[in-house]
């Protein structure tokens, strides 16, 4: 169940934009080997990165929603769900030694799972429309997929999202909104929120829910 939505005042301090953390990267000594300024730099790899995101995006869209069309026996099977042994043994099977490889590749990877549990959220026609005839557009133009991954585990993750997107955030700036949301949230109705600290371990940061 949702909760009730509360946008918090600004309490505690930035952890990812604040002056002292900027400092561990100075911008004036970045340079390349190409002969290419520094600004140019950031944005020929920020254009390309968003170009990367967009089109990994619009595949696992199109490949879920093809996992979505199989029936075995007239039934169709239904990614991300207990489908029962018949319908996920008889797909694996089908995807393996058919189609040549493994479904869970997609499905069982963590960023990805994160990022296809939007789906349903974004196009409430996923199952009727087609993919390949419209395309589905990405939602967001400051969200990124990290945005995405950061607050998939929360019910209020499409708030904070439209609050981001709303305030022109970028990926920092929003992980540091959401670090202030959840202090306070915890603050105020008792400790629910946890951000993960999985940088160590080169995996994205994602607040998980206390279950305590």
């Amino acid at each position: 169940m949702q909760n009730e939505f509360e946008d918090f005042k600004k309490e505690y301090e930035d952890v990812f934009t604040s002056e002292r953390a900027l400092k561990k990267c100075r911008i004036e000594r970045v340079s390349t080997d190409i002969g290419i300024s520094s600004d140019e730099y950031q944005n020929m790899l920020r254009s390309t990165i968003n170009e990367f995101q967009l089109s990994l995006y619009d595949y696992i869209v199109k490949i879920m929603w093809l996992f979505r069309r199989y029936c075995y026996n007239g039934k169709r099977r239904i990614p991300m769900r207990s489908n029962g042994w018949m319908l996920d043994g008889s797909f694996g099977v089908f995807m393996r030694n058919y189609v040549g490889y493994d479904c869970r590749f997609i499905t069982d990877y963590n960023v990805f799972k994160r990022i296809i549990s939007y789906f349903d959220d974004f196009y409430i026609d996923f199952d009727i429309s087609n993919p390949f005839k419209g395309k589905y557009e990405y939602p967001y133009e400051y969200m990124n997929l990290e945005c995405l991954i950061l607050v998939y585990a929360m019910p209020e993750r499409l708030e904070l999202l439209k609050r981001g997107e709303r305030r022109k955030m970028k990926y920092l700036e929003f992980v540091d909104y959401v670090i202030n949301y959840i202090n306070c949230y915890n603050e105020k109705h008792g400790r629910k929120y946890i951000i993960s600290d999985n940088f160590r371990r080169g995996l994205s940061y994602y607040v998980t829910i206390d279950k305590k």
